[in-house]
Protein backbone atom coordinates (compact mmCIF):
# COMPACT_ATOMS: atom_id res chain seq x y z
CA UNK A 1 0.00 0.00 0.00
CA UNK A 2 3.20 2.13 0.62
CA UNK A 3 4.14 1.55 -2.36
CA UNK A 4 0.85 2.35 -4.50
CA UNK A 5 0.25 5.36 -2.92
CA UNK A 6 4.04 7.14 -3.76
CA UNK A 7 3.27 5.55 -7.29
CA UNK A 8 0.49 7.60 -8.08
CA UNK A 9 1.68 10.65 -5.94
CA UNK A 10 4.92 11.02 -8.49
CA UNK A 11 2.18 10.57 -11.85
CA UNK A 12 2.04 13.18 -14.23
CA UNK A 13 -1.55 13.62 -13.36
CA UNK A 14 -0.83 13.96 -9.66
CA UNK A 15 -0.09 17.16 -7.58
CA UNK A 16 1.59 15.00 -5.03
CA UNK A 17 -1.39 15.50 -2.51
CA UNK A 18 -2.95 11.67 -2.27
CA UNK A 19 -6.37 10.83 -0.22
CA UNK A 20 -7.96 7.36 0.51
CA UNK A 21 -11.28 6.49 0.78
CA UNK A 22 -13.44 3.33 1.14
CA UNK A 23 -15.18 0.95 3.47
CA UNK A 24 -14.95 -2.32 4.83
CA UNK A 25 -11.74 -4.13 3.60
CA UNK A 26 -11.42 -0.91 1.83
CA UNK A 27 -10.87 0.86 5.14
CA UNK A 28 -8.27 -1.38 6.23
CA UNK A 29 -5.69 -1.10 3.66
CA UNK A 30 -6.05 2.11 4.39
CA UNK A 31 -4.79 1.78 7.66
CA UNK A 32 -2.37 -0.44 6.22
CA UNK A 33 -1.04 2.45 3.99
CA UNK A 34 -0.89 5.17 7.08
CA UNK A 35 0.97 2.63 9.48
CA UNK A 36 3.49 3.01 6.77
CA UNK A 37 4.29 7.09 6.46
CA UNK A 38 4.13 6.84 2.72
CA UNK A 39 4.67 10.96 2.00
CA UNK A 40 2.42 11.69 -0.62
CA UNK A 41 -0.43 10.70 1.75
CA UNK A 42 -1.88 13.42 2.84
CA UNK A 43 -5.23 12.41 4.57
CA UNK A 44 -7.44 8.82 4.60
CA UNK A 45 -11.25 8.38 5.51
CA UNK A 46 -11.62 4.60 6.35
CA UNK A 47 -15.36 4.30 6.91
CA UNK A 48 -16.62 0.82 8.59
CA UNK A 49 -13.59 -0.45 8.84
CA UNK A 50 -11.64 -4.06 10.93
CA UNK A 51 -8.13 -3.50 11.87
CA UNK A 52 -7.84 -6.73 13.82
CA UNK A 53 -8.35 -10.09 12.51
CA UNK A 54 -9.10 -11.71 15.75
CA UNK A 55 -12.05 -9.42 16.05
CA UNK A 56 -13.46 -9.53 12.59
CA UNK A 57 -13.03 -13.27 12.71
CA UNK A 58 -14.17 -14.49 16.16
CA UNK A 59 -16.00 -12.90 18.99
CA UNK A 60 -14.04 -13.66 21.99
CA UNK A 61 -13.57 -17.38 21.04
CA UNK A 62 -16.27 -17.74 19.41
CA UNK A 63 -15.85 -17.88 15.65
CA UNK A 64 -18.05 -15.87 13.24
CA UNK A 65 -18.77 -18.98 10.89
CA UNK A 66 -21.80 -16.90 9.63
CA UNK A 67 -19.84 -14.48 7.77
CA UNK A 68 -16.62 -15.60 7.65
CA UNK A 69 -17.29 -18.62 6.06
CA UNK A 70 -18.74 -17.28 3.27
CA UNK A 71 -16.64 -14.01 2.97
CA UNK A 72 -13.81 -15.95 2.44
CA UNK A 73 -14.94 -18.46 -0.69
CA UNK A 74 -16.20 -15.07 -2.03
CA UNK A 75 -12.61 -14.00 -1.76
CA UNK A 76 -10.95 -17.23 -2.77
CA UNK A 77 -13.68 -17.58 -5.96
CA UNK A 78 -13.12 -13.66 -7.06
CA UNK A 79 -9.30 -13.42 -6.85
CA UNK A 80 -8.54 -15.81 -9.37
CA UNK A 81 -9.95 -13.73 -11.96
CA UNK A 82 -8.61 -10.73 -13.77
CA UNK A 83 -9.34 -7.60 -15.75
CA UNK A 84 -10.69 -9.83 -18.65
CA UNK A 85 -14.20 -10.40 -16.24
CA UNK A 86 -13.51 -7.20 -13.78
CA UNK A 87 -13.26 -5.09 -17.12
CA UNK A 88 -15.60 -6.83 -19.25
CA UNK A 89 -18.98 -5.42 -20.51
CA UNK A 90 -20.63 -7.90 -17.69
CA UNK A 91 -19.37 -5.89 -15.26
CA UNK A 92 -20.09 -2.35 -17.05
CA UNK A 93 -24.06 -3.53 -17.37
CA UNK A 94 -24.13 -4.88 -13.75
CA UNK A 95 -22.74 -1.46 -12.32
CA UNK A 96 -25.23 0.19 -15.04
CA UNK A 97 -28.24 -1.44 -13.43
CA UNK A 98 -27.71 -0.93 -10.38
CA UNK A 99 -27.37 3.17 -11.04
CA UNK A 100 -31.09 2.77 -12.13
CA UNK A 101 -33.03 4.83 -10.12
CA UNK A 102 -35.12 2.16 -9.60
CA UNK A 103 -32.92 -0.48 -8.84
CA UNK A 104 -30.46 1.97 -6.65
CA UNK A 105 -33.82 3.13 -4.59
CA UNK A 106 -33.83 -0.84 -3.11
CA UNK A 107 -30.41 -1.40 -2.09
CA UNK A 108 -30.83 2.08 0.02
CA UNK A 109 -32.55 -0.23 2.80
CA UNK A 110 -29.76 -3.44 2.20
CA UNK A 111 -27.70 -4.67 5.02
CA UNK A 112 -25.83 -7.07 6.28
CA UNK A 113 -28.52 -9.40 6.45
CA UNK A 114 -29.03 -9.48 2.36
CA UNK A 115 -24.78 -9.25 2.02
CA UNK A 116 -24.65 -12.55 3.87
CA UNK A 117 -28.10 -14.37 2.27
CA UNK A 118 -25.76 -12.93 -1.60
CA UNK A 119 -22.83 -14.38 -0.15
CA UNK A 120 -24.14 -17.40 1.28
CA UNK A 121 -25.13 -18.33 -2.83
CA UNK A 122 -21.01 -18.29 -3.28
CA UNK A 123 -20.60 -21.35 -1.37
CA UNK A 124 -21.85 -23.48 -4.08
CA UNK A 125 -19.09 -21.87 -6.36
CA UNK A 126 -15.39 -23.40 -6.90
CA UNK A 127 -12.55 -21.42 -5.84
CA UNK A 128 -8.85 -22.12 -5.45
CA UNK A 129 -8.40 -23.93 -1.74
CA UNK A 130 -4.88 -21.90 -1.67
CA UNK A 131 -4.65 -20.28 0.64
CA UNK A 132 -8.06 -19.24 1.06
CA UNK A 133 -8.69 -22.88 2.57
CA UNK A 134 -5.72 -22.56 4.44
CA UNK A 135 -6.67 -19.72 6.54
CA UNK A 136 -10.35 -20.79 7.30
CA UNK A 137 -8.93 -24.13 8.76
CA UNK A 138 -6.18 -21.73 10.84
CA UNK A 139 -8.83 -19.54 11.73
CA UNK A 140 -11.44 -22.52 12.34
CA UNK A 141 -9.20 -25.04 13.99
CA UNK A 142 -5.41 -23.99 14.23
CA UNK A 143 -5.75 -21.08 16.44
CA UNK A 144 -8.86 -21.37 18.71
CA UNK A 145 -7.03 -18.85 21.24
CA UNK A 146 -5.17 -15.55 20.00
CA UNK A 147 -1.65 -16.18 19.78
CA UNK A 148 1.27 -14.80 17.46
CA UNK A 149 -0.38 -16.53 14.34
CA UNK A 150 -3.49 -13.96 15.04
CA UNK A 151 -0.89 -10.75 16.75
CA UNK A 152 0.85 -11.10 13.17
CA UNK A 153 -2.62 -9.82 11.49
CA UNK A 154 -3.96 -7.13 14.34
CA UNK A 155 -2.97 -3.88 12.77
CA UNK A 156 -4.37 -1.73 16.27
CA UNK A 157 -0.82 -1.93 18.14
CA UNK A 158 0.70 0.05 15.33
CA UNK A 159 -1.90 2.72 14.95
CA UNK A 160 0.17 4.90 17.17
CA UNK A 161 2.31 5.40 13.56
CA UNK A 162 -0.51 6.89 12.14
CA UNK A 163 0.33 10.85 11.53
CA UNK A 164 -2.04 11.66 8.73
CA UNK A 165 -5.73 13.01 9.53
CA UNK A 166 -8.04 10.32 9.54
CA UNK A 167 -11.99 10.30 9.63
CA UNK A 168 -13.83 7.51 10.94
CA UNK A 169 -17.35 6.33 10.39
CA UNK A 170 -19.65 3.68 11.34
CA UNK A 171 -23.64 2.73 11.30
CA UNK A 172 -25.00 1.52 14.91
CA UNK A 173 -26.24 -1.21 13.50
CA UNK A 174 -22.99 -3.13 12.38
CA UNK A 175 -22.89 -4.41 15.38
CA UNK A 176 -20.84 -7.79 15.14
CA UNK A 177 -18.18 -6.40 12.44
CA UNK A 178 -17.50 -2.94 11.84
CA UNK A 179 -18.52 -1.49 14.71
CA UNK A 180 -16.35 -2.54 17.96
CA UNK A 181 -13.11 -1.59 15.30
CA UNK A 182 -14.41 1.77 14.84
CA UNK A 183 -14.28 2.59 18.71
CA UNK A 184 -10.61 0.83 19.12
CA UNK A 185 -9.28 2.24 15.96
CA UNK A 186 -10.66 5.91 17.76
CA UNK A 187 -8.60 4.67 21.04
CA UNK A 188 -5.74 3.67 19.19
CA UNK A 189 -4.97 6.88 16.81
CA UNK A 190 -2.95 9.01 19.48
CA UNK A 191 -0.46 10.56 16.75
CA UNK A 192 -2.62 11.71 14.21
CA UNK A 193 -3.16 15.43 13.28
CA UNK A 194 -6.11 15.11 13.45
CA UNK A 195 -9.14 12.78 14.48
CA UNK A 196 -12.82 13.34 13.06
CA UNK A 197 -15.90 10.62 14.05
CA UNK A 198 -19.21 10.12 12.26
CA UNK A 199 -21.98 7.32 13.56
CA UNK A 200 -24.55 6.98 11.81
CA UNK A 201 -27.97 5.53 12.03
CA UNK A 202 -30.50 2.81 10.60
CA UNK A 203 -28.86 2.49 6.41
CA UNK A 204 -26.45 5.29 6.49
CA UNK A 205 -23.70 3.46 5.34
CA UNK A 206 -25.92 1.47 2.05
CA UNK A 207 -24.65 3.96 -0.22
CA UNK A 208 -21.61 5.59 1.91
CA UNK A 209 -20.69 8.36 -0.69
CA UNK A 210 -24.13 9.61 -0.63
CA UNK A 211 -24.87 9.42 2.54
CA UNK A 212 -21.31 11.05 3.30
CA UNK A 213 -21.17 12.92 -0.16
CA UNK A 214 -20.79 16.66 1.67
CA UNK A 215 -18.62 15.37 4.35
CA UNK A 216 -16.18 13.41 2.12
CA UNK A 217 -15.79 16.25 -0.01
CA UNK A 218 -15.07 18.82 2.62
CA UNK A 219 -12.36 16.57 4.30
CA UNK A 220 -10.25 16.29 1.26
CA UNK A 221 -10.55 19.51 -0.03
CA UNK A 222 -9.39 20.74 3.19
CA UNK A 223 -6.47 18.32 3.75
CA UNK A 224 -5.56 18.08 -0.27
CA UNK A 225 -6.17 21.02 -1.70
CA UNK A 226 -5.72 23.39 1.45
CA UNK A 227 -9.20 24.94 1.13
CA UNK A 228 -11.01 26.29 4.73
CA UNK A 229 -14.37 24.35 4.18
CA UNK A 230 -15.23 24.45 7.87
CA UNK A 231 -15.31 20.54 8.42
CA UNK A 232 -12.86 20.96 11.40
CA UNK A 233 -15.48 23.61 13.05
CA UNK A 234 -16.91 22.26 16.21
CA UNK A 235 -16.29 19.05 18.32
CA UNK A 236 -15.03 15.88 16.22
CA UNK A 237 -17.04 13.62 17.04
CA UNK A 238 -20.23 13.79 15.65
CA UNK A 239 -23.26 10.61 15.91
CA UNK A 240 -27.20 10.37 15.99
CA UNK A 241 -28.96 8.51 18.42
CA UNK A 242 -31.39 6.31 16.33
CA UNK A 243 -34.95 6.82 17.28
CA UNK A 244 -34.07 10.29 18.25
CA UNK A 245 -33.83 13.41 16.10
CA UNK A 246 -30.88 15.27 14.46
CA UNK A 247 -27.47 15.19 14.95
CA UNK A 248 -25.07 15.64 18.39
CA UNK A 249 -21.45 16.54 19.25
CA UNK A 250 -18.80 15.52 21.73
CA UNK A 251 -15.29 16.48 22.16
CA UNK A 252 -14.51 13.45 23.96
CA UNK A 253 -16.15 9.55 23.43
CA UNK A 254 -17.32 7.76 25.59
CA UNK A 255 -19.72 11.30 25.91
CA UNK A 256 -19.16 12.77 29.38
CA UNK A 257 -23.42 12.91 29.75
CA UNK A 258 -23.67 9.18 29.75
CA UNK A 259 -23.94 7.77 33.39
CA UNK A 260 -24.06 3.95 33.93
CA UNK A 261 -26.97 3.13 35.54
CA UNK A 262 -27.26 -0.98 37.06
CA UNK A 263 -30.14 -3.19 36.39
CA UNK A 264 -30.46 -6.64 37.83
CA UNK A 265 -31.25 -9.98 36.46
CA UNK A 266 -34.23 -10.66 38.73
CA UNK A 267 -34.97 -14.33 39.28
CA UNK A 268 -38.28 -13.47 38.06
CA UNK A 269 -37.38 -11.99 34.68
CA UNK A 270 -37.43 -8.57 35.34
CA UNK A 271 -34.82 -6.51 34.29
CA UNK A 272 -35.34 -4.24 37.25
CA UNK A 273 -33.22 -1.61 38.78
CA UNK A 274 -33.51 -3.26 42.58
CA UNK A 275 -32.60 -7.24 42.84
CA UNK A 276 -35.91 -8.42 44.13
CA UNK A 277 -36.19 -11.72 45.84
CA UNK A 278 -32.69 -12.98 45.41
CA UNK A 279 -32.66 -16.50 43.17
CA UNK A 280 -31.80 -17.72 39.53
CA UNK A 281 -33.18 -18.89 36.57
CA UNK A 282 -31.74 -21.92 34.31
CA UNK A 283 -31.46 -22.93 30.94
CA UNK A 284 -30.26 -25.75 28.79
CA UNK A 285 -27.91 -25.79 25.97
CA UNK A 286 -27.67 -28.86 24.11
CA UNK A 287 -24.90 -29.90 21.58
CA UNK A 288 -25.13 -31.76 18.21
CA UNK A 289 -24.87 -35.70 18.43
CA UNK A 290 -27.56 -36.41 20.12
CA UNK A 291 -30.07 -38.67 18.17
CA UNK A 292 -32.60 -36.78 19.46
CA UNK A 293 -35.38 -36.18 17.25
CA UNK A 294 -36.96 -33.38 18.99
CA UNK A 295 -37.32 -31.09 21.84
CA UNK A 296 -39.29 -32.57 25.04
CA UNK A 297 -42.28 -30.76 27.11
CA UNK A 298 -40.09 -30.93 30.12
CA UNK A 299 -36.60 -29.18 28.48
CA UNK A 300 -35.52 -26.14 30.55
CA UNK A 301 -35.37 -23.50 27.65
CA UNK A 302 -32.44 -22.39 25.35
CA UNK A 303 -32.17 -19.15 25.82
CA UNK A 304 -33.37 -16.83 28.96
CA UNK A 305 -34.68 -12.98 28.67
CA UNK A 306 -34.89 -10.07 31.48
CA UNK A 307 -37.51 -7.13 30.51
CA UNK A 308 -37.73 -4.09 32.36
CA UNK A 309 -41.45 -2.33 32.67
CA UNK A 310 -42.95 -0.21 29.84
CA UNK A 311 -40.86 2.99 30.02
CA UNK A 312 -42.39 5.95 31.57
CA UNK A 313 -40.11 8.28 29.40
CA UNK A 314 -38.04 8.45 26.86
CA UNK A 315 -34.35 6.82 27.74
CA UNK A 316 -31.51 7.37 26.07
CA UNK A 317 -28.30 5.07 26.33
CA UNK A 318 -24.77 6.07 24.33
CA UNK A 319 -21.30 4.27 24.69
CA UNK A 320 -20.05 1.37 26.60
CA UNK A 321 -21.74 -1.68 28.04
CA UNK A 322 -21.12 -4.47 29.80
CA UNK A 323 -23.15 -7.47 31.66
CA UNK A 324 -21.78 -8.61 34.98
CA UNK A 325 -23.08 -12.36 34.22
CA UNK A 326 -23.20 -14.41 37.41
CA UNK A 327 -23.82 -18.40 36.29
CA UNK A 328 -22.76 -21.87 37.22
CA UNK A 329 -22.51 -24.49 34.36
CA UNK A 330 -22.45 -27.79 34.36
CA UNK A 331 -20.10 -28.26 31.72
CA UNK A 332 -15.85 -27.12 31.34
CA UNK A 333 -16.81 -24.59 28.78
CA UNK A 334 -19.73 -22.89 27.52
CA UNK A 335 -20.46 -19.77 25.37
CA UNK A 336 -22.57 -17.00 25.92
CA UNK A 337 -24.39 -14.66 23.77
CA UNK A 338 -26.05 -11.62 24.42
CA UNK A 339 -28.79 -9.13 23.00
CA UNK A 340 -30.14 -5.79 24.25
CA UNK A 341 -33.33 -5.43 22.24
CA UNK A 342 -35.81 -2.86 22.37
CA UNK A 343 -39.12 -3.90 22.56
CA UNK A 344 -42.09 -2.42 20.87
CA UNK A 345 -45.08 -1.49 22.48
CA UNK A 346 -47.16 -4.57 19.83
CA UNK A 347 -44.26 -7.23 21.89
CA UNK A 348 -42.33 -7.05 18.61
CA UNK A 349 -38.52 -6.28 19.28
CA UNK A 350 -35.13 -5.35 17.68
CA UNK A 351 -31.71 -6.10 18.53
CA UNK A 352 -29.76 -2.95 19.39
CA UNK A 353 -26.23 -4.61 20.34
CA UNK A 354 -24.64 -8.02 21.05
CA UNK A 355 -22.09 -9.54 23.41
CA UNK A 356 -19.95 -12.60 23.50
CA UNK A 357 -17.71 -14.83 25.33
CA UNK A 358 -16.53 -18.31 25.36
CA UNK A 359 -16.51 -18.97 29.11
CA UNK A 360 -13.03 -20.55 29.17
CA UNK A 361 -11.59 -17.00 27.73
CA UNK A 362 -12.91 -14.98 30.55
CA UNK A 363 -9.94 -13.83 31.99
CA UNK A 364 -9.75 -10.10 31.73
CA UNK A 365 -6.90 -7.63 31.77
CA UNK A 366 -7.81 -5.21 34.82
CA UNK A 367 -4.70 -2.93 33.81
CA UNK A 368 -6.14 -2.22 30.45
CA UNK A 369 -10.09 -2.39 31.11
CA UNK A 370 -12.19 0.69 31.72
CA UNK A 371 -15.69 1.36 33.15
CA UNK A 372 -18.17 -0.80 31.50
CA UNK A 373 -15.55 -1.74 28.84
CA UNK A 374 -13.65 -4.88 30.42
CA UNK A 375 -10.81 -5.74 27.98
CA UNK A 376 -10.79 -9.91 27.71
CA UNK A 377 -7.11 -10.85 25.95
CA UNK A 378 -8.50 -14.29 25.15
CA UNK A 379 -5.04 -15.85 25.28
CA UNK A 380 -5.58 -17.91 28.12
CA UNK A 381 -7.86 -20.88 28.27
CA UNK A 382 -9.25 -21.76 32.02
CA UNK A 383 -11.62 -24.62 32.17
CA UNK A 384 -15.05 -23.41 33.80
CA UNK A 385 -15.47 -25.11 37.51
CA UNK A 386 -18.57 -27.47 37.39
CA UNK A 387 -21.53 -25.84 38.96
CA UNK A 388 -19.48 -23.15 40.93
CA UNK A 389 -20.64 -19.40 40.75
CA UNK A 390 -18.34 -17.40 38.34
CA UNK A 391 -18.69 -13.98 37.57
CA UNK A 392 -18.16 -13.40 33.44
CA UNK A 393 -17.10 -9.56 32.63
CA UNK A 394 -19.11 -9.37 29.26
CA UNK A 395 -18.47 -6.61 27.06
CA UNK A 396 -21.39 -5.54 24.38
CA UNK A 397 -20.42 -3.49 21.65
CA UNK A 398 -21.12 0.01 22.71
CA UNK A 399 -24.21 1.81 20.91
CA UNK A 400 -26.64 4.63 21.11
CA UNK A 401 -30.33 4.11 21.09
CA UNK A 402 -33.55 6.25 22.50
CA UNK A 403 -36.04 3.79 23.90
CA UNK A 404 -39.05 5.58 23.85
CA UNK A 405 -41.43 5.84 26.44
CA UNK A 406 -44.06 2.63 26.57
CA UNK A 407 -41.05 0.21 25.56
CA UNK A 408 -39.64 -2.09 27.38
CA UNK A 409 -35.44 -2.94 27.56
CA UNK A 410 -34.93 -6.76 27.43
CA UNK A 411 -31.84 -8.44 27.79
CA UNK A 412 -31.51 -12.05 25.46
CA UNK A 413 -28.87 -14.57 26.66
CA UNK A 414 -28.53 -17.84 24.98
CA UNK A 415 -25.58 -20.18 24.17
CA UNK A 416 -25.92 -21.19 20.85
CA UNK A 417 -27.05 -19.18 17.81
CA UNK A 418 -26.70 -21.48 15.36
CA UNK A 419 -30.75 -22.17 14.99
CA UNK A 420 -32.71 -19.82 12.82
CA UNK A 421 -35.27 -19.02 15.51
CA UNK A 422 -32.52 -17.29 17.59
CA UNK A 423 -32.04 -13.28 16.68
CA UNK A 424 -28.69 -12.64 15.27
CA UNK A 425 -27.91 -9.02 14.64
CA UNK A 426 -27.51 -9.03 11.07
CA UNK A 427 -27.57 -12.95 10.74
CA UNK A 428 -24.14 -12.92 11.64
CA UNK A 429 -23.86 -16.47 13.60
CA UNK A 430 -21.35 -18.43 15.22
CA UNK A 431 -19.32 -21.87 15.31
CA UNK A 432 -20.72 -23.83 18.35
CA UNK A 433 -18.65 -24.57 21.43
CA UNK A 434 -20.68 -28.04 21.29
CA UNK A 435 -20.64 -28.85 25.21
CA UNK A 436 -24.16 -29.80 26.21
CA UNK A 437 -24.62 -27.95 29.70
CA UNK A 438 -27.12 -26.08 32.19
CA UNK A 439 -26.30 -22.58 32.83
CA UNK A 440 -27.65 -21.48 35.97
CA UNK A 441 -27.96 -17.27 36.07
CA UNK A 442 -27.79 -15.78 39.33
CA UNK A 443 -30.21 -12.32 40.34
CA UNK A 444 -26.89 -10.64 41.53
CA UNK A 445 -26.18 -10.27 38.11
CA UNK A 446 -26.09 -6.56 36.41
CA UNK A 447 -26.41 -4.88 33.18
CA UNK A 448 -24.37 -1.65 32.78
CA UNK A 449 -26.02 0.56 30.70
CA UNK A 450 -25.09 4.32 29.96
CA UNK A 451 -27.80 6.50 29.95
CA UNK A 452 -27.72 9.50 28.84
CA UNK A 453 -29.25 12.31 31.52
Amino acid sequence: MHDLVEWAGQQPWSDGNVGMVGISYFAGTQMEAAVERPPHLKAIMPIAGTYDLYESATHHGLMSSGFLTPFLYMIGMTSSHTNKLWRSRLIDAMRSLLLTPGIHKKFEMANGEAAIAGLKILLKLHHDPHPWDDLWRAIAAEHPFRDDWWEDRNLLPLLDRVEVPVYLGCDWQNVPLHLPHTFKAYERLTNSRHIQVAMMGEHGLAWPWESLHIEALAWFDHWLKGQDTGILDGPNVRYVIPEAEGWRASDTWPVPEAMHQSYALRADGVLGEDEGNSGSRTYMNLGGGLNRPRASETDPPSFLEWTTAPLAHDVDIIGPIELQLVAACSAPDTAFIVYLQDVYEDGNATNITAGYLRAGLRKVDEARSKQAAPVLPCDTFETVPISQKVTYHIPLVPNARRFKAGHKMRLYLTTDDQNKDVPAPLEFRHASVGTSSFNMVFSSSRLLLPVAK
